[in-house]
């Protein structure tokens, strides 16, 4: 096999994240820069790479594809299928929940700034993303959105979706972050969207609430183990 399939045999040292038949480790062949590569069921491995290089496609910062892979197949005595993708390795720090937890209010404003125009730009492409946590943002040094295998553009742009974005990005929020910041944050974000009527703003407010509570109520994925 040649790269990425020998990928599939590859045993890193540490993992960055391991559970559910996932993998995600740094790669550093010989002579090269490391890699992140990330190993799942099924054929993800392409989705997410297709959608990296969609985003990226439009500008918008998430790490650069460089290849996928799959193996096995469904049909009879196929086995099970397994797919990788490998992407770029973004320097970085820290999250921007990392970040949070101990910034002050001039310099958490400045970080809201910065996600308020990913985010919108983001949603006004049509794309949401359905886990999009503050622990999916890298400083590097400014914003790169990360874990966007599950992201998704709907031609129908339906609430629902950035509703469920915005609820945990709110969910997410580390406690230095009040109730009056991310209410601020969210009515930038419906004025950006250019919802302004009085009424569709408090649904909005409403939906995005009541999403969060059931979010606390349940442990999220990507608060299962670091995800890259």
């Amino acid at each position: 096999m040649t790269f990425p399939a020998d990928l599939f045999g590859a045993r890193p040292e540490v993992y960055l994240r391991r559970a559910s038949g996932r993998e995600t480790f740094r790669w550093k062949a010989h002579g090269a820069r490391p890699v992140i590569v990330k190993r799942m069921p099924g054929r993800g491995g392409r989705r997410e790479h297709d959608v990296l290089a969609a985003l990226r496609s439009r500008g918008l910062p998430v790490p650069r594809p460089i290849a996928w892979a799959q193996e096995g197949t469904r049909a009879l005595f196929g086995g099970p299928v397994r797919s990788l993708v490998v992407m770029e390795d973004v320097e970085h720090g820290e999250t921007l929940r990392d970040r949070l937890l101990a910034a002050g209010p001039a310099e958490r404003e400045r970080w809201s700034a910065e996600l308020l125009e990913l985010v919108v730009r983001f949603h006004e492409l049509g794309w949401h993303h359905r886990d999009l946590y503050l622990q999916h943002f890298l400083l590097a040094p400014d914003l790169v959105l990360i874990d966007v295998g599950r992201a998704r553009r709907d031609p129908l742009a339906r609430r629902r979706w950035y509703v469920k974005d915005l609820a945990a990005l709110r969910h997410s929020c580390p406690p230095a972050v009040g109730a009056r910041e991310q209410l601020r944050f969210l009515a930038r974000y419906l004025d950006r969207r250019g919802i302004r009527e009085r009424a569709e703003r408090s649904a909005w407010a409403r939906a995005v609430a009541a999403k969060a509570v059931r979010m606390g109520r349940r442990l999220p994925r990507d608060e299962r183990g670091p995800r890259v």
